[in-house]
């Protein structure tokens, strides 16, 4: 078995007036996405008893709108913290009969909004300038032009 590192970068935001509605909007995007599939997996739960696994749920957002308002591997990690999710409620459940399922997000100007996680191919960092480049989904790019 390969042990896997994992670096976690903590920076500061010195422009924040310049990039706080590009920052905003990847949070609200992630929101979408949670919701989305938390609405779907609800569906599915009442039709068929059983809540959908992430896979499934990854495969049908794939063909939603929203899924592209993220980097491909940030939206499949907002799938997999929920079904993370209800796989820890599901044993909460087990021991406690009043634990509640994962609920919605908020979007907007409430808060708190999803946080986004970017793997290794969803920033690109520019020590020259000392900025880091965030990689937004195909949608957001579209509106932003």
């Amino acid at each position: 078995m390969a042990i896997k590192a994992t670096r976690t970068y903590v920076g500061s935001i010195k422009n924040h007036q310049q990039v706080c509605d590009g920052l905003d909007s990847l949070g609200d995007s992630a929101s979408k996405i949670w919701n989305v599939a938390r609405w779907t997996a609800d569906r599915i739960w009442d039709a068929t008893g059983e809540i959908p696994n992430g896979s499934v749920l990854k495969s049908y957002m794939k063909n939603q709108p929203c899924w592209k308002d993220l980097n491909a591997q940030s939206s499949q990690k907002v799938i997999e913290e929920l079904s993370d999710a209800f796989q820890s409620w599901f044993d909460l459940r087990q021991r406690f009969s009043g634990a509640n399922p994962p609920g919605y997000r908020k979007r907007g100007d409430t808060r708190p909004r999803s946080t986004v996680t970017f793997k290794e191919d969803g920033f690109k960092h520019d020590p020259e300038n000392n900025r880091v480049r965030l990689s937004k989904g195909s949608n957001l790019k579209e509106r932003l032009c």
